[in-house]
């Protein structure tokens, strides 16, 4: 079995960084990418009464595939990619699913490059790097 690189991704161009780079990093290496996407859980009365829970889940199923989908064809390359989503808080969920598979790296890509406040990175980076069981490559 080769070894896992997983790749964090969402709409942002940033994430299509991250998938170029884990592609040169598993065509060297033989590695396989697992692209995963987040959608954050809602889980309000409003939205449950509105929409109803079997609605909401379709949809957030529905809009993790899209990510999913455009990420899987943005590789062009002979790699092995396989494509996950989860529902949770997007850190967490990262992390979590690092130490399930295993993975060897975690290559995910920034919204905020800025210094804000003396701070380099974004929120959830900085949280994926504070809890991850293995390294994090942060992709601008």
């Amino acid at each position: 079995m080769s070894e896992i690189l997983l790749v964090a991704i969402d709409e942002s161009q940033q994430s299509l960084k991250a998938i170029d780079y884990s592609v040169k990093l598993a065509g060297a290496s033989n590695f396989t990418i697992v692209l995963l996407h987040v959608q954050p859980k809602i889980s309000t009365y409003y939205a449950n009464k509105k929409i109803g829970k079997s609605n909401l889940l379709k949809h957030k199923e529905e809009e993790a595939m899209k990510i999913l989908e455009k990420g899987k064809n943005h590789i062009r390359e002979e790699v092995q990619v396989q494509a996950k989503w989860r529902l949770g808080i997007t850190a967490r969920e990262i992390c979590a699913e690092a130490r399930e598979i295993q993975a060897i790296g975690i290559i995910m890509g920034t919204k905020t490059m800025k210094k804000v406040k003396g701070r380099l990175l974004g929120s959830t980076c900085h949280s994926v790097i504070c809890g991850s069981p293995c390294p994090v490559t942060v992709v601008s």
